[in-house]
């Protein structure tokens, strides 16, 4: 590709083509715009950098010949990269709710009564400890992820090699059985 002006739907063409230079004029064309943008959306600097990531990402997907991506009969690729680094961002506010909801739900659920003592909150731990030692292996496995990991169900059904839908199912009766084995109080203490 001339290093001349080329317009980003030239630009695009080319980098499906197999142009990887085409794709570096592109970043440098957008890449300081989009960050700020996406840096305001966020609010935060490295959910930011994620999604910034992860936005470049789907151009470079969407350079494949059979990848969808951008279609420049339906608009400007600047429109277009907008569009993906809104929903992305969108995408992780939703999550950011949801998850401070949860995390505030069961901190609430989970948090001492003030008049515990501290040896009641031993005693708590070491039966959630045991609980979580009575699951089978993978059950546990599914909880630590989620939860110590804070993976999502993607990615934990990356880890694994599972559907998505299936990681959900399994982790939902693996926490079925944990609070079972918490509410029996039938579990040793390790």
């Amino acid at each position: 590709m001339p290093e001349g002006l080329a317009s980003d739907e030239e630009l695009v063409l080319a980098l499906r083509g197999g142009e990887l230079a085409a794709f570096d004029r592109l970043y440098d064309r957008y890449a300081r715009r989009l960050y700020g943008y996406i840096r305001r959306m966020l609010l935060d600097a490295a959910r930011a950098d994620d999604a910034f990531q992860e936005v470049f990402l789907v151009v470079l997907r969407g350079s494949g010949a059979d990848a969808p991506g951008f279609d420049p009969a339906r608009g400007r690729f600047a429109a277009w990269l907008f569009a993906v680094a809104r929903n992305r961002c969108l995408a992780d506010r939703r999550q950011g709710l949801v998850r401070a909801a949860l995390l505030n739900e069961e901190s609430q659920r989970l948090a001492p009564s003030a008049d515990a003592s501290p040896e009641r909150q031993l005693d708590d731990a070491r039966r959630v400890h045991a609980a979580m030692a009575a699951l089978p292996e993978e059950q546990r496995q599914l909880i630590l992820m989620k939860q110590l990991g804070e993976l999502t169900y993607r990615e934990i059904g990356e880890v694994l090699g599972v559907a998505e839908g299936t990681i959900k199912s399994r982790l939902h009766a693996a926490m079925v059985a944990l609070r079972r084995l918490l509410a029996e109080g039938e579990v040793d203490e390790v």
